[in-house]
C-alpha cells in the first residue's frame, strides 16, 4: 500500500503541515500546475547565479516535459505534491539513484541508493516548513521501498539548499561539474543521508 494513500490524514499530521494543506501523489493532470511551481521556484533561487542565458531557458514549457517524463514512468519515479485545495504549493521527486543523469562520482555507494530531486515550493508558500515536509514525505517513500541512502546534487553556489539539507543531517560527499539542461556546466555538490533519518525530524 502507498504510504501517502494510505492515511493522508495522518501523514499530513505526521508531517507537521497545517490543516488545510494536503500531502499526495501527482498525476499528469497536475503537470501545468507543477511546472509553474517548478518555474517560479526555480527562477527565484538560481537568479542569483545562473546566467540570464540558462534562466531564460527555464520556462514552463520546459519544465512540463520534465514532469511528464517523470510522471511517465512511475516504476521509476515518484511525484509528490503538497496541495493547498485546489492550488500547489510544492512539488519534487524521488526514486532510485540515476547515475547516468547526475555527476560521476566514486565518493559515494550507489548500491541500494535513492535520490532526492526535482523539490520546489512556490514562493509565496516559502518559510512555512514546507520544504521539511516535502523532504520527509520523499525520505518515507524510499523507506517505503526499501533504500537505503538518498543522494540529492546541488548547484555549489545555492547555499540556501546546502544549509536546508545540512540542517537535516546530510553529508556533503562530493563534488563534481555537472551539465544543466544537458548543456551548461556548473559546480554540483553531492550530499548523502540515511534514509531512516526521517525518524529523526521534529
Amino acid at each position: 500500500m502507498d504510504i501517502i494513500e494510505k492515511d493522508v490524514e495522518a501523514l499530513t499530521y505526521a508531517l507537521s503541515l497545517p490543516k488545510n494543506l494536503v500531502i499526495r501523489n501527482a498525476t499528469r493532470n497536475d503537470v501545468k500546475d507543477m511546472a509553474k511551481v517548478t518555474c517560479e521556484s526555480w527562477q527565484l533561487a538560481f537568479r542569483p547565479f545562473l546566467p540570464r542565458e540558462v534562466l531564460a531557458k527555464g520556462t514552463p514549457a520546459f519544465f512540463e516535459q520534465i514532469w511528464l517524463s517523470i510522471l511517465t514512468q512511475p516504476e521509476k519515479h515518484n511525484a509528490i505534491l503538497i496541495c493547498d485545495g485546489r492550488k500547489i504549493a510544492a512539488c519534487g521527486a524521488t526514486g532510485g539513484y540515476r547515475a547516468s543523469h547526475n555527476p560521476v562520482s566514486r565518493k559515494i555507494c550507489k548500491l541500494n541508493a535513492g535520490e532526492l530531486y526535482r523539490g520546489y515550493v512556490q514562493p509565496s508558500y516559502q518559510g512555512r516548513g514546507l520544504g521539511q515536509a516535502l523532504l520527509r514525505a520523499r525520505l518515507l517513500k524510499l523507506y517505503e521501498e526499501g533504500y537505503q541512502k538518498a543522494y540529492t546534487w546541488i548547484y555549489a553556489k545555492n547555499n540556501r539548499a546546502r544549509s536546508f539539507y545540512e540542517k537535516h543531517g546530510a553529508v556533503n560527499l562530493d563534488s563534481a561539474q555537472g551539465l544543466t539542461m544537458n548543456k551548461y556546466p556548473f559546480e554540483e555538490v553531492c550530499y548523502g543521508l540515511e534514509v531512516n533519518r526521517v525518524f529523526d525530524f521534529h
